[in-house]
């Protein structure tokens, strides 16, 4: 492939030989180190190829074997460039578009951000804007390095970061804790200030499991929000096995609570429903920067229509990325055609919504206890209401200011 190109760039010619003693020639080309390739045989004469040096170089060989030679065809740089030497706009153009090129490639025109799953690519940039990273910001200002630290130090769930340019992106790669604050917290790897679980909701505690600190509730005890569930101290014991004092701690346990969620959902038997007529239309543009160029629209506009765009950027190989990308757009239409409910449709409805809050739920960890929603429907409404009864985790918590938490001593013999 790139010796290809650099005949191309030398320039060559396609030659058909014919004479008295063509093998002859081949055979002094080949002791003067003259290249020919594609070489072929037909009827009584040779055809190949030769460079433009090489043909140079043919005259005395051509006289000694008698031989004579046609071009075919020229191919080549060199050849274009004559074909077009008046041509003054055309080079101006070719300089001019390389000119271009090499400017856009001083910037960056694509940020690609990998491996975030909890940070979306939308806040990233939005953050890098704020720090002055951004498209259309020149290669020369961006440090890598710099940016590495900043994503650390902006975001506590990203434990490593990795920003390097290639072409004209900005490719940058995250890895993220896994481990969240409440896990963290269950294992004792968060701050080692005390601090008490206290009761955030309403609920009947279910089961409690302490691991550190002093319970203060348990199986079948009624809790309200504020109410103090475990506090963040250790009994300390002397030889008496009395308490002598107590040593302050996070407290960390596992309590689930039975709670109760209420659910209400109301809607109209009347609904409007699209339907689709099969008219399609597309439309084309173009986006150069931020600015988005439509083509005319060349048949009737509809009145009411879905709308799908596809944007395909345009770029050099697979990292030059240019500010131009091309856009399609297309339309599909629909009237609205206004529709009743039964009552078995609005129902299964209602009970799809409330399996949806159901499902919800439990892919958050809570277990469902027993569901008391109620779905009734007539001629105007249908309506779900209720209660559902669940288990999950209560608790959240409270640090203890350390002024209010003095180390506090117990006398012997109380």
């Amino acid at each position: 492939m790139l010796i290809d190109k650099l005949k191309y760039l030398q320039g060559y010619v396609k030659i058909r030989l014919s004479g008295y003693a063509p093998e002859r020639f081949l055979n002094l080309c080949s002791n003067h180190d003259i290249l020919i390739w594609n070489l072929e045989y037909e009827e009584d004469h040779y055809v190949f190829c030769i460079s433009i040096r090489g043909l140079k170089r043919l005259k005395p060989i051509l006289k000694k074997t008698r031989t004579t030679f046609v071009i075919l065809e020229r191919v080549g740089l060199p050849f274009v460039m004559r074909r077009y030497r008046k041509r003054k706009l055309f080079f101006a153009g070719i300089f001019l578009c390389c000119g271009l090129l090499y400017t856009m490639s001083l910037f960056v025109w694509r940020i690609e951000i990998n491996g975030n799953l909890h940070e979306t690519d939308s806040s990233i940039l939005k953050f890098l804007e704020e720090h002055k990273v951004y498209h259309g910001l020149l290669k020369s200002k961006i440090n890598c390095e710099k940016i590495e630290e900043e994503l650390r130090a902006g975001y506590e769930d990203i434990i490593w970061a990795s920003a390097k340019l290639e072409g004209t992106m900005l490719i940058i790669d995250v890895q993220e804790n896994l481990v969240t604050n409440q896990q963290a917290a269950a294992k004792g790897e968060t701050e080692d200030l005390p601090g008490d679980l206290v009761a955030d909701k309403d609920a009947v505690i279910y089961s409690i499991l302490t691991r550190q600190g002093t319970p203060y509730v348990e199986k079948g005890t009624e809790v309200h929000p504020g109410d103090m569930l475990v506090e963040g101290k250790n009994p300390v014991y002397n030889d008496n096995e009395e308490i002598a004092s107590w040593q302050y701690c996070v407290a960390d346990a596992d309590i689930l609570g039975i709670t109760e969620y209420t659910y209400e959902d109301r809607f109209s038997m009347w609904y409007e429903e699209k339907v689709y007529t099969g008219k399609e239309r597309e439309t084309y543009g173009i986006r150069f920067f931020n600015f988005q160029i439509r083509l005319p629209y060349l048949s009737r506009k509809f009145s009411d229509y879905d709308m799908i765009t596809d944007e395909y950027d345009v770029k050099i190989g697979d990292t030059f990325y240019l500010p131009l990308a091309l856009t399609k757009e297309t339309h599909r239409e629909y009237r609205l055609e206004k529709k009743q409910y039964t009552e078995k449709e609005a129902r299964q409805a209602a009970e799809e919504k409330l399996k949806q809050f159901c499902e919800e739920l439990t892919q958050n960890g809570i277990q469902i206890m027993e569901n008391r929603v109620a779905i009734t429907a007539d001629r105007k409404t249908c309506a779900a209401f209720g209660t559902i009864e669940v288990i999950e985790p209560i608790g959240s918590r409270k640090e203890t200011v350390a002024a209010d938490t003095p180390q506090e001593e117990i006398p012997d013999g109380m």
